[in-house]
């Protein structure tokens, strides 16, 4: 049995990663875990940990949380400090708008080699941080929240997330082009105002105002967006980020059993998702794979119920969870 210290990012999909590694590792009383916001780190009682995780740079963020854990470190100088990275270390995503955020954490790894452990979702960045030990770890999703529900589609098309790059937007505009009244969007408000504006150099202006009316609002507790997923048709994904990995939406939709349409990936092969999900090469292929399995239900239900079945049993993390720990150790 360890003791765990889980810090929680300033992140939304990082805080729901975290939350079901704290769920994997409380399941059977197996460890000690605690949660804590990096806000929050310094009003925490300084104790004996074994491991602490966090997401991307974490404690770095903030000199309160980066001088408390190096106070966790003079406790206990064998303290694994394990850093999941689910973005790439580079962007915006995982910097947090503090270009010198990475040239920091390697001064902090040079100090405290021993200490570090870095995880990452895409083999791409195994490299990124020299001479440090690094290791692969897929996404993984807690199937007790997403799950089969069984609910009527009210749905056609959903897309959930940030509606922002050139990437996605070229994308969306091909869907509100062809399928007007059937894509449904459930963003932030803010990242969707943003997009309005940009979607203009795609989209006439009666075509801008069918992309204005697919605003759903912004999901952020788990069970909502379980219910969304079960009640869509068509779960529409879109990476960003990494080069051959599948980001968390991807096994959120499938742990719930829905029906994922989503771009080309080498993980979607590497994983054995290929029976699981349905991939579009191009906006052709897009605009015909939407047509073909709208109007085939049963088809749908059948790459449904494989994908269900596979995530529950290879990517629930639940189950996954101390193998976390298995592969630092």
């Amino acid at each position: 049995m360890a003791n765990i210290l889980i810090i929680s990012p300033i992140s939304i999909a990082g805080e729901l990663i975290l939350k079901g590694f704290k769920k994997g590792f409380d399941n059977n009383n197996a460890h000690n875990t605690t949660f804590v916001d990096v806000r929050e780190l310094k009003s925490l009682p300084v104790c004996d940990f074994d491991f602490v995780l966090s997401y991307d740079y974490g404690y770095m963020i903030n000199d309160d949380a980066l001088n408390f854990v190096q106070n966790l470190i003079k406790l206990n100088k064998n303290i694994k400090l394990i850093h999941y990275f689910a973005d790439n270390p580079s962007s915006n995503y995982s910097l947090s708008g503090d270009l010198s955020l990475k040239e920091k954490f390697e001064q902090f790894i040079d100090n405290h080699k021993r200490n570090i452990e870095l995880i990452f979702w895409d083999k791409k960045y195994l490299n990124d941080f020299k001479n440090t030990k690094s290791k692969y770890f897929p996404i993984c999703v807690d199937c007790d929240i997403y799950k089969d529900l069984d609910l009527e589609k009210k749905y056609d098309i959903t897309f959930l997330g940030r509606p922002l790059s050139d990437v996605r937007q070229e994308i969306l505009s091909v869907v509100i082009k062809n399928f007007p009244d059937k894509l449904k969007i459930f963003s932030y408000p803010k990242h969707f105002e943003t997009s309005v504006e940009q979607m203009k150099k795609y989209l006439n202006d009666n075509e801008l105002l069918n992309y204005k009316n697919s605003f759903c609002g912004f999901i952020s507790e788990q069970n909502s967006l379980s219910r969304v997923y079960n009640m869509s048709k068509i779960n529409l994904n879109i990476n960003l980020q990494g080069e051959s990995s599948l980001n968390y939406r991807t096994f959120e939709v499938l742990a719930c059993g829905g029906f994922l349409l989503c771009d080309k990936r080498d993980d979607i092969k590497n994983l054995d998702l290929e029976d699981a999900v349905v991939c579009y090469e191009d906006k052709n292929d897009l605009v015909d794979k939407i047509k073909y399995y709208l109007n085939n239900p049963l088809e749908r239900k059948k790459v449904s119920a494989r994908a269900r079945k596979l995530i529950y049993e290879r990517y629930n993390i639940i189950s996954k969870a101390n193998e976390i720990l298995n592969i630092v150790e």
